[in-house]
């Protein structure tokens, strides 16, 4: 499986990080999860931003073909069809547009089967990206067509988090950042690595 996925340099070690996540949520006694709590929510923020980089690195790799030049006009005796309500995806791959009217992980305010409950299920849709990442790159390939402007945070993960989570892994969030974000890294690099980073 993992010969198969994209960049799989980049895909087994998140893989690993949200097996590990999902290994301690899958482990954990829902009642008792406030004593865990923390150490979780960083882990699942940390692989969020993880995945979402890693489908912008892959979708920035992938050529469209052209749109249409135009589209055919309406005959004027032609039934109007039924707006279709629009479908919420089931994980965001942007951080800066769109924001999600969904619900998402708990951040800690919720009782503790709550927030465990909650971790578990955004956990779950991560495996999900990561099982088909071609699928998702190519949604935000034509979605970044459509829309311009920036759709990543400048600091992947906050720092109160960071420091929760093993150097290793700040290294690969770094590491992907810059990969998804080239434009704003080549400012970044003459002036030396951002706090993030350091």
């Amino acid at each position: 499986m993992f010969d198969h996925m994209p960049r799989p340099e980049l895909w087994t070690r998140i893989f690993a990080l949200l097996g590990a996540l999902r290994t301690l949520l899958r482990e954990a006694v829902p009642e008792l999860f406030g004593n865990i709590a923390g150490d979780a929510r960083a882990q699942l923020v940390a692989v969020t931003s993880l995945v979402r980089r890693y489908i912008h690195v892959l979708a920035a790799d992938l050529a469209l073909p052209p749109l249409p030049v135009g589209a055919p006009a309406k005959t004027s005796n032609e039934t109007p069809t039924k707006l279709q309500s629009r479908r919420e995806a089931p994980f965001r791959l942007t951080e800066l547009i769109s924001p999600s009217k969904g619900a998402s992980a708990s951040d800690g305010s919720d009782t503790p089967f709550i927030q465990w409950a909650m971790m578990l299920e955004a956990a779950r849709r991560l495996n999900a990206v990561l099982a088909d990442p071609n699928k998702h790159a190519l949604r935000l390939a034509r979605l970044l067509r459509k829309r311009k402007g920036e759709t990543l945070k400048e600091a992947p993960v906050p720092g109160h988090i960071l420091r929760r989570l093993p150097p290793w892994t700040d290294a690969l969030l770094c590491r992907l950042d810059e990969e998804a974000r080239p434009e704003a890294w080549a400012g970044i690099n003459a002036q030396g690595p951002p706090p993030f980073c350091a």
